[in-house]
């Protein structure tokens, strides 16, 4: 053979044998890239499954978790009806429930809210299966939720069984008990994740959910897992892409020597776009799961704030509740001490007992104040006012108040926006406050008092129920005392939670301040640290109106005895006969009524005149508001001085009372009530002067 021909032959063919080998090497190298990617891809996909699930999963059993605490704080209800509407209730919000049943405590269901269907499981004793009666059983007696998987419902296929532990009074009263079917709840999760990929979950070794053809791929080539943690739960999840995601990667190696050489810059180009292409979908959807962890993270928070609002809301209305029962007692315990005492003589030993009874009663009365402060149900009387006014103004009595070894130091905005608030309560709530960082600082330290403008926004607003985005005035108080852990700060809010001694504290000074700034549309905030000090920080509403000057009245000196004739009307017995006591001691002639009926009877039944109608606010039946009202009619330009335990504010916000309503709070001395009636009764009426009242035309 010539070798001019076989230099001819030889160079195409090595030169073409070399592009053959590196473009395959170059393929192969595609390939094996993309396997990679592809892999990679599916298990970011696992993950993502697995985040959702977990969270969804999370999100379903929530409201059951919040109805047993419902049910646990407000107390069982007898009504099963009742109960069961507030089951369907949490039912009609999350489908995917397959019935959300009522067991006894000995593990035998009692009611059922189902589906269709569902029915059968009433009466039935869950205790019979030994999984399920352990479950329920740990959860009783640790008090928290668990989960029995791989049920075998009664209805029909598999699933699993949420139960949640009620108890009252420190007793166990049963189980709250969600039933999820494998196949529906999973479906209603995953139903829109991963369109381009199949998805099988197991536990253990069983499968419970697929949406993949009946051929399952062996465990590895581009299949990825993750682990799902649910309550007591260990899920297994794989996910695998379907076969348009991989029909690159499967092309035969082949295929590649029939492709020309001036093809391989176009497949090579169009490798790296789709190598490109798989990268950017992964990092997306890891940006994706992020966002989505960040969103729980978020979710989480602003339900714990919610329920720390919650708990101190429900807190608040025992403390009013609370509050109106112990002042109708304290009304006749101090009242008869009081009366006791008028006829004892001051040198007796009787008479200093029965002083103490009367400042035990005071003290008592303050700490319903308090309450009421807590509760949200104090009077106030607001105004626009300079808070740096006011603060200055309190620092000079600070010192004397500290000690020496405390250094004040004032921190004030110059040009510090204007508050509405009632000045007396924030001097108090500033002065509960000072008092809480002296004795944070047994060895001495520095107090700060700062003030600052500030624009609350939406998002750290959605973590403070209640309060509104926009710009506030701040007010700080530091010290650099001994601090407090995670739980105490939980707590300090609490009525009667305190760190101090028994002897000096009630633990109501913060639960005012708490109840003061939040009736004020304002918020608190606490930072602190073990050993770092205490910061705390109130917000309240910016306002523009200018500074509201108030002048102080001017005395007016005048006799508190009285010959006019006076209706009062109580259904309280005791209470009743103590204001009449106390106004026949003033000189006046009373007549009483047990009931607003009673009092409509005696006026249509009789011409004498009435100066002055004393009534309840709150009573069976007909309200203080209402009889005043029928009064009216019966004789026009009737005066009333209504009376409650409740505090004037509440009754106006409950709509009992309109502003501006003659009132007094109980308990009340008979100097009190005297002082009251007689500048009642010194007004002028707008219909009939102070002239004394008889039957009017409609009578």
């Amino acid at each position: 053979m010539h070798p001019s021909f076989i230099d001819r032959l030889l160079s195409p063919a090595i030169f073409g044998l070399t592009t053959i080998v590196i473009s395959l090497i170059l393929w192969m190298m595609l390939v094996q890239h993309r396997r990679v990617e592809i892999e990679a891809d599916a298990v970011a996909h696992a993950r993502f499954v697995k985040t959702k699930m977990e969270s969804e999963l999370r999100a379903r059993i929530l409201p059951l978790q919040s109805l047993a605490r419902r049910w646990q704080t407000h107390g069982l209800t007898t009504d099963d009806r009742q109960m069961e509407s507030d089951a369907g209730l949490v039912m009609s919000g999350y489908p995917a429930y397959q019935a959300i049943e009522w067991v006894a405590p000995t593990y035998r269901v009692l009611w059922a809210a189902p589906e269709k269907g569902n029915e059968a499981d009433i009466g039935v004793d869950l205790g019979s299966a030994p999984e399920v009666r352990a479950t329920l059983e740990v959860a009783d007696h640790d008090d928290t939720t668990m989960v029995a998987a791989g049920v075998d419902l009664r209805q029909g296929g598999r699933g699993f069984l949420v139960c949640v532990p009620v108890h009252s009074g420190g007793k166990p009263r049963g189980f709250l008990v969600a039933v999820f079917r494998y196949k529906e709840v999973l479906s209603t999760i995953l139903q829109d994740v991963a369109s381009d990929y199949w998805i099988a979950v197991y536990d253990g070794n069983q499968e419970i959910y697929s949406r993949a053809p009946a051929h399952l791929p062996q465990h590895g080539g581009y299949v990825g897992g993750a682990d799902i943690e649910f309550q007591q739960l260990t899920w297994r999840v794989l996910v695998w892409p379907k076969a348009g995601a991989v029909a690159y990667a499967r092309s035969s190696v082949t295929t590649l020597v029939l492709v020309s050489g001036i093809l391989i810059a176009l497949t090579l180009a169009f490798a790296v776009y789709m190598a490109e292409t798989a990268q950017l979908n992964v990092k997306k959807l890891e940006a994706a799961n992020r966002e989505l962890e960040r969103e729980i993270a978020g979710r989480e928070q602003a339900e714990e704030a919610l329920r720390h609002a919650q708990k101190m809301e429900a807190i608040g209305r025992l403390a009013g509740g609370v509050a109106h029962d112990f002042n109708n007692l304290l009304m006749v315990i101090r009242g008869q001490a009081a009366l006791t005492q008028n006829n004892v003589a001051t040198s007796s030993s009787l008479w200093r007992e029965l002083g103490e009874i009367v400042k035990a009663a005071d003290r008592a009365s303050s700490l319903t104040r308090k309450l009421l402060a807590f509760g949200r149900k104090q009077v106030l009387q607001p105004r626009v006012l300079d808070l740096n006014t006011l603060v200055t103004q309190l620092a000079e009595i600070l010192p004397s108040v500290l000690g020496e070894d405390i250094k004040l130091g004032m921190e004030l905005e110059p040009d510090l926006g204007r508050v509405k608030a009632d000045s007396a309560q924030l001097e108090q709530v500033i002065m509960n406050l000072v008092f809480n960082a002296r004795d944070a600082m047994p060895r001495g330290g520095t107090l700060t008092i700062e003030t600052a403008n500030c624009d609350l926004e939406q998002a750290w607003t959605r973590n403070h129920p209640g309060v509104q985005p926009g710009p506030h005035v701040m007010l700080i108080v530091r010290d650099t005392g001994n601090g407090m852990d995670e739980d105490t700060q939980s707590h300090i809010f609490e009525p009667f939670f305190t760190t101090k001694e028994t002897t000096k504290g009630t633990g109501l000074g913060l639960a005012t301040v708490y109840g003061t700034v939040h009736q004020s549309g304002g918020c608190i905030t606490v930072s602190s640290k073990l050993g770092a000090g205490t910061a705390i920080q109130i917000y309240l509403p910016r306002v523009e109106e200018p500074v509201e000057v108030v002048e102080a009245p001017k005395p007016v000196v005048q006799s508190l005895q009285g010959k006019e004739r006076i209706l009062v009307v109580e259904d309280d017995d005791a209470v009743r006969r103590m204001s009449l006591e106390f106004l026949k001691i003033g000189g006046y002639k009373v007549i009483e009524a047990r009931s607003a009926s009673d009092a409509i009877e005696w006026v249509k039944s009789h011409d004498e005149p009435i100066d002055l109608v004393l009534t309840d606010v709150v009573m069976p039946g007909m309200k203080g508001r209402e009889l005043g009202e029928r009064l009216a009619q019966l004789r026009a330009g009737i005066k009333v001085l209504y009376m409650s335990a409740y505090a004037e504010g509440d009754a106006i916000d409950i709509g009992i009372l309109s502003p501006g309503t003659a009132f007094i709070e109980k308990p009340f001395s008979p100097d009190e009530l005297a002082t009251k009636v007689r500048d009642v009764l010194g007004r002028t009426s707008s219909n009939s002067g102070d002239q004394p009242l008889r039957h009017s035309a409609q009578a």
